[in-house]
């Protein structure tokens, strides 16, 4: 066990150690805590009030997760004269039919019908209230299941610090979420999974990477052309235009290819610079167990389309001409 692992109780307590932080871990779950006692109806829920939409959807969120569902804003209006919202409609994720779909492998839909919602307004005190709301539902609920459902899957501040932490000293993402069940008292306790931890570290990871990487990664390329004219690179950006991926190779390591190409080793196991990119390079050993890098990639996330995007970049690097065996790790 490392010092870092075997203090590691020493490290998340120091993070939530605080009256204040401590609050964070539970003030959205007893912000509501008066809707717990027993099912609430429209009487009961018309009487309340809300200073917006958003206070009215934490609300019904607060609710339901008590109740075993999750839900979904499925409309809004704005006013034509003010463009301020005035109304807004919050259903159980199985409202509604499912949608009719051509696909050959459509994705399967949950919806069910189920009528239960909350649709509130606003009035001219710029208070709102609730207009309708329903409860019924034609589906069975989940009470001790609520991290089942996106709306409950939310990290707290003390979350995102933790995990902002533990990823600085190189835990995976699910020795990090065992922390995180370990602070809160067991893994059912703990409203997200290991999918959700590893989102918000690459999410994180992007935010990092500025606007302006993209354009320095290719001046840089293009400078190394000019002393290699046969070197060959891609980058690949998010819907954002942020550096997601990049591919090099020099045009010793494209002709090396040409002679031996046999058997080709691509390893990700490496971790380099301050963004915690996977450096993924192409290699093969020569005749005298020299090794030979055939490219390599920095890679913000190890998701099957990246490695696809990596592939099919490398082989067209290779011009197509594919190893007759790759061996990964």
């Amino acid at each position: 066990m490392s010092i870092i692992e075997s203090n590691l109780d020493k490290i998340v307590d120091g993070i939530i150690s605080s009256d204040d932080d401590k609050s964070l871990h539970y003030s959205d779950q007893c912000k509501f805590d008066f809707v717990l006692d027993n099912q609430l109806s429209f009487e009961v829920v018309s009487k309340k009030e809300f200073h917006s939409h958003e206070e009215a959807y934490e609300f019904y969120k607060a609710y339901v997760k008590t109740l075993g569902f999750g839900i979904s804003k499925i409309a809004s209006r704005r006013s034509k004269t003010h463009e301020h919202f005035i109304n807004a409609k919050f259903a159980c994720t199985k409202y509604g039919n499912k949608r009719p779909s051509t696909a050959e492998n459509p994705r399967p839909c949950m919806k069910c019908d189920c009528k239960a919602l909350m649709h509130v307004k606003r009035r001219t005190d710029d208070m709102w209230y609730v207009h309708k709301f329903v409860d019924d539902h034609n589906h069975d609920l989940l009470p001790d299941f609520p991290q089942h459902f996106p709306c409950h899957r939310n990290l707290s501040t003390v979350d995102k610090i933790t995990i902002n932490t533990l990823h600085s000293l190189s835990f995976p993402p699910n020795k990090i979420l065992a922390t995180l069940a370990n602070s809160y008292g067991g893994l059912e306790n703990v409203n997200y999974d290991e999918k959700d931890v590893r989102n918000y570290i690459d999410k994180q990871r992007r935010i990092d990477m500025q606007f302006g990487d993209a354009n320095l990664v290719l001046e840089l390329f293009i400078s190394m052309q000019q002393e290699d004219p046969n070197l060959f690179y891609a980058i690949d950006l998010d819907e954002n235009q942020r550096l997601k991926s990049v591919f090099w190779v020099n045009g010793k390591g494209r002709e090396d290819y040409k002679k031996f190409r046999d058997v080709v080793s691509y390893d990700t196991t490496y971790i380099t610079n301050k963004f915690k990119m996977s450096f993924s390079p192409f290699i093969r050993v020569n005749n005298h167990y020299q090794s030979t890098i055939l490219g390599c990639a920095l890679l913000s996330d190890e998701t099957v389309n990246t490695f696809i995007w990596v592939m099919k970049t490398w082989l067209r690097a290779m011009d197509g001409e594919a190893p007759n065996v790759i061996l990964t790790n």
